[in-house]
């Protein structure tokens, strides 16, 4: 057992040591446990669709525990005045905000110290009997505005008869759910760790003439604006939220 005593030795050993130690991570973030840091950006963006509530709104969700977390969905759920009025689940993203390029939202991994920074979408796919009716209400009310247009001349601006928008005010009245009010949001994240979750709780509230802004959307169904091409006289809202305590 020379080499106990031979200094050639334990210099190499301590270099391997310390070579080994070099590939682990920090002993800091070895003895964390597994957690999730969540927060939103200040501001959201409320709107609808023929009266179906989406929202967006900039998350920063970051993996300041130990080991790699995979996110397997986000979920935002809106109360009015302490009743539950809409919840739905981040469906699509934006990765390049200079060009309004969005993708569509799949589960991700989060490495120690990592973090996702992104403008999501919120909103909930119509059901079958919905989008069945919307579909067809919307091959309708193009072909009616077509005929208007060919029989008075290209520049005509077409106004769609009563019946032709009637389903498109019927499913306003149905789905439509940003009234005035004081608002709660809680947005969650789904981890494929039962115990490793992220809820971050806010508040806000919503203006009558906010309100009303989003209503007047119906004002261009009978050209078929805010139903199959957008005009800027009908946009959502900006709404500023704040953290609730506690």
């Amino acid at each position: 057992m020379e080499y106990l005593t031979d200094w050639k030795f334990w210099s190499a050993f301590i270099a391997l040591i310390a070579l080994v130690l070099s590939q682990l991570p920090p002993i800091h973030i070895l003895i964390r446990r597994p957690k999730l840091e969540l927060e939103a950006y200040q501001r959201i963006f409320i709107n609808h669709k023929i009266g179906s509530p989406n929202l967006q709104c900039h998350l920063i969700i970051r993996n300041a525990g130990r080991g790699t977390i995979r996110i397997k969905g986000i979920q935002c759920c809106i109360k009015r005045d302490g009743k539950e009025v809409m919840s739905f689940p981040a469906q699509n993203y934006i990765v390049k905000p200079s060009e309004n390029q969005w993708v569509l939202f799949t589960g991700f991994e989060l490495n120690p110290l990592e973090e996702w920074s992104h403008t999501l979408q919120f909103f909930n796919f119509a059901e079958r009997e919905d989008e069945k009716l919307y579909q067809q209400s919307e091959i309708n009310l193009k072909n009616e505005i077509a005929r208007i247009i060919e029989e008075k001349g290209e520049k005509f601006f077409a106004i769609a008869s009563d019946s032709a928008i009637k389903p498109f005010l019927d499913m306003f009245e149905k789905h439509f759910c940003w009234l005035p009010g004081d608002y709660s949001m809680e947005i969650s994240v789904i981890t494929n760790n039962p115990k490793v979750t992220a809820i971050a709780s806010y508040r806000f509230t919503l203006f009558e003439s906010q309100s009303e802004t989003l209503k007047e959307h119906k004002l261009g169904y009978p050209s078929g604006a805010a139903i199959y091409w957008e005009s800027q006289n009908y946009i959502g809202q900006w709404i500023n939220i704040e953290e609730k305590s506690g």
